[in-house]
């Protein structure tokens, strides 16, 4: 049986090159998709940072090369818990694969076992578009060294420029200080302690989509939201309704933050809906929102595929 898509009528986006000038990690991941009737099929997945803890790419799914189904995948990865949920969006190709078993658009949230070093779990895409019985399975990746650059990514460092300088020449010596008190290192036989620099901390975001929505509790009498493309600027295109109103209509993403004050209404709920107008150049589209209550702030990542809606709820204390 052919793969059968369960969400129709998006466009498959080109990635432009231009957008790639920003260094992203990619992660490789092949392991085994077992499917309802006992077959099993390479499962492969080929992802990239997108935003926050958010991954876009494409999976695959063959018996044999190159009879393989291409599909546009997106995941969030929560590095902390060792989880990967996945979501196939779109069928992008078929080349010639079959199954015995209807395998419809796969959606699964996959957990690390400690005492197996995989992580695996059940497919949970039970019904598509089309009306087709899709079969149950899941999928499980086993590679030690796919795990660890999953979960435990290296930082991204810019390399440093090395100056050169001509043959023959030497580099002259830094003039010597003269040591006072300051520099003894001990001072009333207690070890001087080196200064210590703040290390800025960063919040995790809340990732927000269409069906999993964020409620904060309000303190103050407004809310002054900033929304930007907080990765690759990619041509990503929303529009925010507050309480049911336009408050910033086709507004096209960019590095410089957007600002909006939104007075608290009479109302005790007031929602804020973030509508993703298209893909960009590189799916799914995703806004940085950064909410502001008085002296407290949220970050918030919104992602959606093209004319989906991510609700935050604002509840006043």
């Amino acid at each position: 049986m052919k793969r059968y898509l369960i969400i129709t009528g998006l466009l498959a986006t080109g990635l432009n090159p231009a957008s790639h000038a920003q260094q992203q990690r990619h992660y490789e991941l092949k392991g085994f998709m077992g499917v309802q009737g006992g077959e099993s099929f390479t499962y492969k997945l080929d992802l990239h940072d997108s935003a926050g803890n958010i991954l876009g790419g494409y999976a695959y799914t063959y018996a044999q090369e190159p009879n393989t189904v291409k599909t546009y995948v997106t995941a969030i990865v929560d590095r902390e818990n060792k989880t990967l949920n996945i979501r196939e969006r779109e069928i992008l190709s078929n080349n010639h694969f079959e199954s015995k078993a209807t395998i419809c658009l796969v959606e699964a949230l996959l957990t690390y076992s400690a005492q197996a070093r995989t992580i695996s779990g059940p497919l949970i895409t039970k019904t598509s578009g089309n009306g087709a019985n899709c079969s149950s399975g899941g999928i499980t990746f086993a590679s030690a060294a796919e795990l660890e650059q999953l979960f435990n990514p290296p930082p991204a460092s810019p390399q440093q420029a090395v100056a050169t300088k001509p043959a023959g020449t030497k580099t002259p010596a830094a003039p010597k200080k003269e040591l006072g008190p300051e520099d003894n290192p001990f001072i009333g036989n207690a070890p001087k302690q080196p200064r210590q620099q703040p290390v800025a901390v960063t919040p995790r975001a809340d990732n927000i989509t269409e069906g999993k929505d964020k409620t904060y509790l309000w303190k103050t009498g407004q809310v002054q939201l900033e929304v930007w493309d907080g990765n690759t600027v990619d041509n990503d295109k929303v529009t925010i309704l507050y309480n049911g109103q336009e408050v910033l209509t086709n507004y096209v993403l960019t590095k410089e933050k957007k600002k909006l004050v939104l007075p608290i209404g009479g109302n005790e709920l007031n929602i804020i809906t973030v509508i993703a107008l298209n893909e960009g150049n590189e799916p799914p589209n995703t806004a940085n929102i950064l909410l502001t209550d008085g002296t407290e702030s949220y970050e918030v990542i919104a992602h959606n595929t093209i004319g989906k809606r991510a609700l935050i709820r604002i509840k006043k204390q």
